[in-house]
């Protein structure tokens, strides 16, 4: 058995067949997750300076050079790493005075878990009592294939015995009918919004016994049921939210929060990042402010960027990437990605889970420990303790 890291939902029961250093078959992943571990060799990055094959000791020592000679330092990324790894890059930002930050959007919210102020449960919870289960702004048939049939509207639980044929009520809560949306046949119900803010309060004024529209009506009617229902957040949602407070104030009526965030461990660095600053992400150490990572781009305050288990230029805004392009950039990741292309330096390192141990966090806040399949001489740990010590 292996833990599968391409999503948050980081399954323990994935069985995979060897031959030699191949994966040549994997049981009970998804679609996502078996394509993670069959091609886990392929397009694999290797030990670069300005865009030069070099070995990985001289690509590490060139990595703390630059850093140490930089003023203005942005530690990015840190979602599909360990917990262990996280912990030292928070570190080496301190050490440095830098700004840290990671590419999950779900911060504001999840600091609303950790300071207790919204509900959360666990998967394993929502498996056995939840009734109506809500997803919003989230396409998770896509982003996390197994999140319904493994915990949610398709499983038996222990006071849900009947699944989804009578024991759990779905509703898809998106701008459009997405492939989560198509599955919403049976006791289940799809509402199309494009906006979000307005339909939060619509459900507050339902359960407070006020107007509402005919769909808000029904799910509310469903959800007095029980005493057990809960809301997937999506970044569909955490976009059409222009503030939390009524949020919350629905979920604090309605039962439970989780976020539906893909990313692997960014609850694990959420979580450390509190426990270390009180803050969950975008802070500078240098002066305990809030700074997102492409603003400090965009406004220029920058000069060195280092990537760990990202590619933001696949993901950033256009105007942001030309500002990542002028800065230096290293970058650690164990595949060749966008912003490896144009790195200053560039550290091939493991595949968490695949060939390197260490503790990852699920969304709903339950550590996993890793069992790695193949064993790394160099891992994220091993190489931003190196770069550390250097420093």
């Amino acid at each position: 058995m292996v833990v599968c890291t391409s999503c948050s939902c980081l399954c323990d029961d994935v069985e995979v067949e060897l031959d030699g250093e191949r994966i040549v078959k994997v049981k009970h992943a998804c679609r996502i997750g078996a394509g993670i571990l069959l091609n886990y060799n392929v397009s694999r990055a290797e030990p670069m300076i300005d865009g030069v094959t070099t070995d990985i000791d001289s690509a590490i020592e060139k990595a703390a050079e630059i850093l140490k000679d930089s003023k203005r330092v942005a530690i990015y990324g840190l979602d599909n790493t360990t917990l262990e790894a996280q912990r030292i890059a928070i570190d080496i930002a301190e050490k440095l005075g830098a700004c840290i930050d990671n590419g999950s959007k779900f911060g504001k919210l999840v600091e609303l878990m950790l300071r207790e102020e919204i509900p959360s449960t666990t998967l394993e919870n929502v498996k056995d009592y939840a009734y109506v289960i809500v997803y919003w702004g989230s396409d998770i048939h896509n982003s996390m294939p197994r999140h319904m049939s493994r915990y949610t509207y398709y499983p038996r639980g222990k006071k849900r015995q009947r699944g989804y044929e009578e024991d759990r009520f779905l509703v898809v809560v998106d701008v459009r009918k997405s492939h989560t949306a198509m599955l919403a046949k049976r006791n289940a119900v799809f509402i199309e919004t494009d906006n979000d803010q307005k339909l939060v309060k619509e459900f507050i004024s339902a359960l407070n016994g006020g107007i509402a529209g005919r769909d808000v009506l029904r799910v509310v009617k469903e959800a007095r049921k029980s005493d057990f229902n809960v809301v997937f957040g999506g970044e569909g949602l955490i976009k059409g939210l222009k503030d939390f407070k009524d949020f919350v104030e629905f979920v604090k009526k309605f039962g439970y929060f989780i976020p539906a965030d893909y990313h692997p461990n960014s609850m694990g660095f959420f979580r450390t990042m509190f426990d270390k600053t009180g803050r969950v992400d975008s802070y500078c150490f240098s002066d305990d402010s809030s700074l997102s990572f492409e603003q400090a781009l965009i406004d220029e305050k920058i000069d060195t960027v280092l990537i760990v288990a990202d590619d933001p230029l696949n993901s950033v805004p256009f105007d942001v990437a030309k500002k990542l392009a002028k800065v230096n950039t290293i970058v650690i990741d164990p595949k060749c990605s966008f912003t490896s292309k144009i790195a200053d330096v560039v550290i091939p390192s493991a595949i968490s889970g695949v060939e390197c141990g260490g503790t990852m966090v699920r969304s709903d806040c339950v550590s996993v420990e890793l069992k790695p399949i193949f064993k790394s001489e160099f891992d994220d740990v091993k190489i931003l303790k190196r770069i550390e010590r250097e420093l």
